[in-house]
């Protein structure tokens, strides 16, 4: 049977494990004496049964008991996580020292000789009372630390399975590494933002079979994913056929305009590679345009508890979008910002004002060509010969704004021809950069298929006529287009 008294004072509580009742007798009426609160036992199974109940800060253990020694005891104690930490104060006579040695080795914390002076128990439980403290203060840490850690560890997991497959290793251990990590919450920040697209593709993908498009698909945004990622850019979404990346967010660095560059030219010289790989699995070639441009947005985890990303929003993403249905393929197209924030040595070509929908004031854009420390990235702007249609194949055709038919149709002629273009002569005006469809006109009317084409600028050119590029040409005019290029007279 095990009784506990108490008084009022509690300068900690004291289990005093004895066999002798004279001995716990004396032992509890000094400790409470002293302003502690006793338990006691009787043996050392009884000791163990209410240690692991809890609530002692010491333990007062004579060694020589029946049932289980105090050895037992100790060893019990050190061996159950719950008990390690108890200061155990071994009570023994003078003539048992090597037995108190053999305890203090086995993890006991002080020593009580018997006859026990009540001077001396006051010393060895304020000293064990002392280190009990500070060793639950520890604990204390070591658990805050050990819940802080798995935090950690849930946050870094959280960071690279959100941002592992969007930003490189690079750019995800520098967040991992950073002091304040990532701000989750929305922010403005100032980033270049990049947009890619195939250009016609969807024209392309009609004469597919749906793997097909799929494998053109897979091809062109792997390449372009490795090469944004080996910039160290953000990939923000795939949308179809589009790639929208940014740099300067989550991590931003002086040089993100600079790199944005880079990728754009380095993306365009990838496109090698895909149509190498298109040629190999007998798919068609594809063209690509890029924009890239610098502004505020606001940058953030988009989009619901069960389903998020980090992505960019703001005005200036809906302009970017707007620079690059400017573009032709192959070609990428930087704003003025973008051209300023990138330093010194970019290599530009045709600089032209835009007028984007939704935006009040004209954009400026160049035709970026090169970096000056990187001429393997140079992209070449030979203008392709033109060969003279006599007669001029007569066509018409319609401006288009996005999928949508913009304009009537009006009729025109294509007096001059190449595998990739055209100069059309109309007297209805077309505007640089305007997306058009045409129809070819034969003796019987309208021949099957669509020409899909950009207009060029072409500064000083004669008024009425409009250059062209192609950017999708239908499987049914392949055999014409080429013939009246290579200086054959069609079959009309």
């Amino acid at each position: 049977m095990v009784e506990t008294r108490r008084t009022v004072a509690t300068a900690g509580r004291v289990l005093v494990v004895d066999d002798d009742p004279v001995n716990r007798a004396i032992l509890v009426g000094s400790l409470e004496a002293q302003g502690y609160s006793a338990g006691v036992a009787s043996d050392g199974r009884e000791a163990l049964r209410v240690l692991r109940e809890g609530g002692f800060d010491v333990v007062l253990l004579d060694l020589v008991m029946p049932v289980m020694d105090g050895f037992e005891v100790l060893r019990t104690m050190k061996e159950d996580d719950r008990l390690r930490s108890l200061p155990v104060i071994v009570v023994s006579a003078l003539e048992e020292m090597e037995s108190v040695v053999r305890c203090i080795e086995m993890g006991a914390a002080d020593y009580l000789a018997k006859p026990f002076d009540p001077v001396l128990l006051r010393a060895r439980l304020k000293a064990s009372l002392a280190a009990k403290r500070l060793n639950d203060v520890v604990e204390a840490h070591l658990v805050e630390i050990e819940a802080l850690a798995e935090e950690l560890k849930l946050r870094n997991r959280f960071i690279q399975e959100t941002f592992g497959r969007y930003l490189s290793d690079v750019v995800v251990a520098e967040i991992l590494e950073s002091p304040d990590g990532l701000k989750l919450g929305g922010e403005k920040r100032t980033v270049t933002m990049l947009m890619s697209d195939l250009r016609g593709f969807s024209a392309i993908a009609e004469r597919l079979a749906p793997e097909q498009v799929v494998r053109v698909i897979n091809n062109y945004l792997g390449t372009m994913a490795d090469v944004i990622l080996e910039h160290d850019g953000t990939i923000d979404e795939f949308i179809g056929d589009s790639v929208l990346g940014f740099f300067g967010a989550p991590v931003a660095r002086d040089d993100d305009a600079r790199r944005a560059v880079a990728c754009a030219l380095a993306m365009q010289k990838g496109m090698e590679r895909v149509n190498r790989q298109n040629r190999t699995e007998g798919l068609p070639a594809v063209e690509m345009g890029i924009a890239v441009h610098t502004g505020e947005v606001v940058v953030g985890n988009i989009g619901s508890e069960k389903r998020a990303k980090y992505g960019a929003v703001g005005s200036h993403v809906n302009l970017l979008a707007r620079v690059e249905s400017f573009t032709c393929g192959g070609q990428v197209l930087i704003s003025e910002r973008t051209l300023r924030d990138a330093g010194h040595g970019i290599v530009t070509g045709v600089s032209l004002s835009v007028r984007a929908k939704g935006f009040p004031e004209p954009v400026r854009v160049h035709d970026l060509l090169g970096l000056v420390e990187a001429p393997e990235l140079h992209l070449e702007r030979r203008a392709e010969e033109l060969r003279a249609v006599e007669p001029p194949l007569r066509a018409v055709f319609t401006v288009l704004e996005g999928k949508r038919v913009a304009r009537d149709e009006e009729p025109a002629e294509i007096v001059a021809l190449s595998p990739r273009g055209a100069a059309l002569r109309s007297e209805a005006s077309v505007e640089a950069l305007s997306d058009l469809k045409l129809r070819i006109v034969g003796p019987g009317g309208l021949l099957p298929g669509e020409l899909y084409a950009k207009v060029l600028p072409a500064p000083g050119e004669r008024p009425g006529l409009a250059r062209l590029r192609f950017t999708s040409v239908p499987a049914e005019l392949e055999p014409l287009l080429s013939n009246v290029a290579a200086g054959v007279e069609p079959p009309l």
